[in-house]
């Protein structure tokens, strides 16, 4: 048995869910959509944070999100969501540095812009291309992952995928592309969600410093022994100052990249996962398609992160500007709605249903411009062989009516699914 089985259930379910850690952004929304709908409906923009253009109070869009005394305004078409991305000179991810991110996560490409963005990202950006994702980390981590997964749990009847399948598979992919074993990327994870959850406090720098060790014993190793993995990468990488110097990166530099990718990684990826499965079998019709025919496998994967991505991205505005007819001052924090934008009824026809036979139009689920989803790629990667995998072992799959039913919630800032039970035969 490997570690990638070895533990349970319950260590994997007390920390990949949702409402643990929707709990921290804000408390839970059962299903904002429909308000989202309706603002949208008016303008494509609103001042106001998020929870505010909703009709509550500040404070439900995340303390990050609702910082007395700073201007906010929510974005919510895909046209405005869009344009924010790509104009780099009216909008910064600099949004990242006043929320107080580094504190959390480090100095990491998230909050960088410009060339120092492009010059750290190109240190991984190989490792993450569509070639990588379909031979490195498809070939050395993904297959011989999710056979094993599913091995382990196919002789039974019923099976929680949420904890048994999808939790595992993007901790343990990143975990393993870093050179970090599970049981390493369980402690990390688990420090790192117990310093998310204990806001500016004591505790939160504690379990930040816990999850530090983690990292800096494996990374001196791979300073001293590289070895085929990512944190050997960026231990022998070679960074271009702004004065044309070369270094080497510090072990704080390259604790940061862990901490954004690694912690990042596996959240995104993992509620993704089950968001697909949950359209696809409320949606049996198009479910037997697919299993019919696995050319649908890309745009299904496309659509249900489409259908469903991660609600909230922040971006400060850097001059005084105009977005879709409002007036914007320096200053003022965006809050970009893409649950919102991505089913904008200017873009998509009937944008509310999940459709895998839906033309293809790209979406923001991914972001855009320079600041895209560096993993992108590897996370689809992800779900296309865990899909195709169940979907060939087990075509009978459905819901377990004995058990509580599936379902989607969480905050403004992270949605995803609940338990998955399924009947697997």
């Amino acid at each position: 048995m490997t570690e990638a089985i070895e533990f349970s259930d319950a260590d994997y379910a007390d920390i990949f869910q949702i409402e643990k850690i929707a709990a921290a952004g804000g408390g839970l929304f059962e299903d904002p959509y429909p308000i989202w709908a309706e603002l949208l409906a008016k303008a494509p923009v609103h001042k106001g944070t998020l929870a505010e253009c909703m009709g509550f109070p500040a404070e439900r869009t995340g303390e990050a999100f609702s910082v007395s005394g700073r201007t906010y305004y929510s974005v919510l078409g895909f046209a405005a969501a869009s344009d924010v991305f790509t104009r780099k000179n009216d909008f910064s991810n600099l949004a990242y540095v006043e929320m107080g991110v580094p504190d959390f996560l480090g100095d990491t490409m998230l909050t960088m812009d410009g060339l120092r963005h492009r010059k750290y990202r190109n240190l991984v950006q190989e490792y993450f291309q569509p070639d990588k994702a379909a031979n490195w980390w498809k070939g050395r981590v993904i297959e011989d992952l999710i056979d094993e997964l599913l091995t382990s749990f196919e002789s039974q009847e019923s099976v929680d995928l949420n904890s048994q399948l999808f939790a595992r598979v993007p901790l343990h992919t990143i975990t393993k592309g870093f050179g970090l074993t599970v049981s390493e990327g369980l402690e990390f994870h688990g420090h790192m969600l117990e310093s998310a959850q204990a806001g500016e406090s004591q505790k939160a720098l504690e379990a930040r410093g816990r999850a530090g060790l983690v990292l800096q014993n494996a990374i001196q190793d791979r300073q001293a022994r590289p070895r085929e993995d990512l944190i050997s990468q960026l231990a022998h990488a070679d960074l271009e100052e702004e004065d044309g110097k070369i270094r080497k990166l510090t072990v704080e530099e390259i604790e940061a990249f862990c901490r954004l990718i690694v912690f990042g990684g596996s959240d995104t990826t993992w509620r993704q996962m089950g968001i697909a499965l949950f359209a696809l079998l409320n949606h049996p019709e198009q479910l037997a398609d697919l299993i019919a025919d696995r050319s649908l496998m890309e745009t299904t994967i496309l659509e249900s992160a489409r259908w469903y991505p991660q609600p909230l991205f922040p971006r400060r505005v850097t001059r005084d500007t105009q977005l879709h007819g409002v007036e914007l001052p320096e200053g003022a924090h965006l809050q970009l709605c893409l649950a919102a934008a991505n089913r904008d009824p200017s873009r998509w026809n009937d944008p509310d249903s999940f459709d895998i036979h839906r033309p293809f139009r790209r979406s923001l689920a991914f972001g855009a411009g320079a600041h895209s989803c560096l993993g992108q790629h590897v996370a689809r990667m992800e779900l296309t062989v865990a899909l195709n995998a169940m979907f060939d072992r087990f075509p009978n799959m459905r819901w377990d009516p004995s058990k509580p039913p599936p379902y989607l919630t969480g905050s403004l800032i992270q949605r995803g699914p609940g338990e998955l039970h399924v009947l697997l035969h």
